[in-house]
């Protein structure tokens, strides 16, 4: 019969042909192979985007945004939910120009449309006294619409109790994520170089500059693919030998340079004076100007970016100066309460391989280089074309996850806070052991 209909018809067949393809392209389709019920190829999590809490009372901005990022930290470690970090956020929000913050139902629910999210939360921490209370809210991209608002509070809150396991109670029960999934830490996968022992160093090369550490050149792990897209990619790099200092600049130390110079004095110097008891402490509200000054006097610089981190991890690409996961009685972060600066060498555990210390807390440092894009990286960020300078180390006002010793923060090299400070590092002479 096929015979005859080409002999008479011979599109008939084309036709023919064609309806049989389709019919097993669609049997196909629907034959995709599964597994316990489910297709071969899930659906990937649900996107969220968190924001940054708002501060309300007596509650600090820092102590909402510790919270916050502390909220991204363990959603992410569950595993059940797609974070979007707050770096690439924020530049997706500048680059399109959308106003920032929010406070309506359905600018959270565009905010999240734009950044192409499935659910975004958002709410605000309240304190008074001893007691705290937390307001989230999770909110649906799709409906726009609450999915779940949350409420709890506590009496006495301490800044242990909202970063741990009441704050985790919180977080489970707002994404009904088992609290075992958010209690065992995971740690960050790093690639570690293999390095042949280094050589004895002369004395006269380690005690050349008195206050400073010698760092002897080599390969060490510089970037992270487990932080923020201006980290990444991680690298093994090969830098010469140089020196840093043990410890930030004090405030004591600066009044030299300040009293020599005429140089502008932080803000909080009233009447050109240290706060009484604060000479020790480091130098803050300097901007990036100010510590390329002083590191110029001084007959030193700032270190690069790729010096002050190898300082920190060491050759083995730790996580933090003292190993790969935090410990807040090794470091003034948020996390250790003290809410101000101390005193430099507090957290002499803290130190890195090197001897060098408070590279992890106490005052964020400034150093030398632009913020620039990393060789190879997958993101280009719009802040890679402005005039910004790095901090590194995090600070008494960040948590731990600014701590880590590969996190970048651009800023003005105008910008001053009571958080920033410096150390100042020199060239080694010969530049290898």
């Amino acid at each position: 019969m096929v015979r005859d209909l080409a002999m008479h018809c011979p599109g008939a067949v084309f036709r023919v042909v064609s309806i049989c393809f389709f019919c097993t392209l669609i049997l196909s389709v629907c034959s995709v192979p599964c597994i316990y019920g489910q297709s071969a190829y899930p659906t990937p999590p649900p996107l969220l985007v968190i924001t940054d809490l708002k501060s309300q009372g007596e509650a600090s901005p820092a102590e909402a945004a510790a919270f916050s990022e502390f909220i991204r930290r363990e959603v992410t470690r569950s595993g059940l939910y797609r974070v979007i970090d707050k770096q690439s956020m924020y530049s997706i929000l500048q680059a399109h120009r959308f106003p920032w913050p929010c406070f309506e139902l359905r600018d959270f629910v565009a905010m999240g449309r734009l950044l192409g999210a499935d659910r975004v939360l958002a709410g605000h921490v309240d304190r008074q006294g001893e007691k705290a209370g937390v307001t989230v809210r999770l909110i649906d991209c799709a409906s726009a619409d609450f999915l779940l608002d949350l409420y709890r509070e506590k009496s006495p809150c301490t800044v242990e109790d909202l970063i741990g396991e009441w704050g985790r109670s919180i977080i489970s029960e707002l994404f009904s994520i088992p609290l075992e999934k958010l209690s065992t830490p995971t740690p960050f996968p790093q690639r570690r170089p293999t390095n042949t022992p280094t050589p004895k160093i002369p004395d006269e090369i380690l005690n050349k500059y008195p206050g400073m550490v010698y760092v002897p050149g080599g390969k060490f792990m510089f970037g992270s693919d487990s932080g923020d897209p201006c980290e990444s990619p991680s690298s093994t790099v090969d830098i010469p030998s140089y020196y840093i200092d043990r410890t930030e600049v004090t405030n004591f130390v600066y009044k030299h340079f300040t009293d020599a110079t005429g140089h502008r004095m932080p803000v909080h110097w009233e009447g050109g004076v240290i706060p009484p008891g604060l000479e020790d402490h480091p130098v803050a509200w300097v901007s990036w100007d100010d510590a390329a000054a002083y590191s110029k006097w001084a007959g030193a610089r700032l270190p690069t970016e790729k010096e002050w981190e190898k300082a920190a991890r060491g050759p083995d690409g730790r996580v933090y100066p003292w190993g790969d996961f935090f410990d807040p009685n090794r470091c003034n972060t948020w996390e250790s309460g003290i809410r101000g600066t101390a005193p430099v060498g507090t957290f002499p555990e803290g130190q890195s391989t090197y001897g060098v210390l408070d590279l992890a807390g106490n005052v964020a440092e400034w150093v030398a280089d632009r913020f620039q894009a990393y060789p190879n990286t997958a993101t280009i960020l719009k802040k890679y074309t402005e005039d910004l300078r790095v901090l590194r180390g995090g600070s008494w006002t960040f948590n731990d996850y600014y701590a880590r010793a590969s996190h970048r923060y651009p800023r003005s090299p105008q910008d001053r806070h009571g958080s920033y400070g410096f150390r100042t590092a020199r060239d080694a002479e010969p530049s290898r052991p």
